[in-house]
């Protein structure tokens, strides 16, 4: 009877069909995975890190408690495009006056001018770069 090809189905293999289904399950995490992180293949052109070196300098002029903090600076790299957000804080209270972001293409200066939100104290301002990208 061992070889009677009317005897009954032989059991499905339950082992294997779970060892696929985990194998299928732990691709599309693994690919979900990749897609979130922004590896999606050889087609995409990556961006990487910028590399830069950045000078920036701030002059307050303020009457009372109203005032305007002029910012200048520049901008070297290996980059064709940055957004450089300058903050500028009180020097004593280290409190922040002022945040202006500027959009650099191109040239590698930028410059403006932003309002100053606080009373500047008699110790002047600081101006620093808080952001590249």
């Amino acid at each position: 009877m061992a070889d009677d090809d009317y005897g009954s189905r032989p059991r499905p293999r339950r082992k294997t069909f779970l060892i696929v289904a985990l194998a299928v399950a732990g691709l599309a995490g693994v690919l979900a995975v990749l897609y979130l992180t922004g590896a999606r293949g050889a087609s995409t052109q990556s961006l990487g890190p910028k590399n830069y070196s950045t000078h920036v300098e701030c002059q307050v002029n303020s009457t009372g408690s109203q005032g305007t903090v002029t910012i200048s600076g520049t901008i070297t790299g290996n980059a064709t495009r940055y957004a450089v957000t300058v903050e500028v804080l009180d020097a004593a209270s280290r409190q922040r006056i002022g945040l202006q972001t500027f959009d650099v293409r191109g040239t590698k200066a930028f410059a403006g001018t932003t309002p100053a939100q606080a009373p500047i104290g008699p110790a002047g301002i600081e101006c620093k770069i808080v952001k590249v990208a």
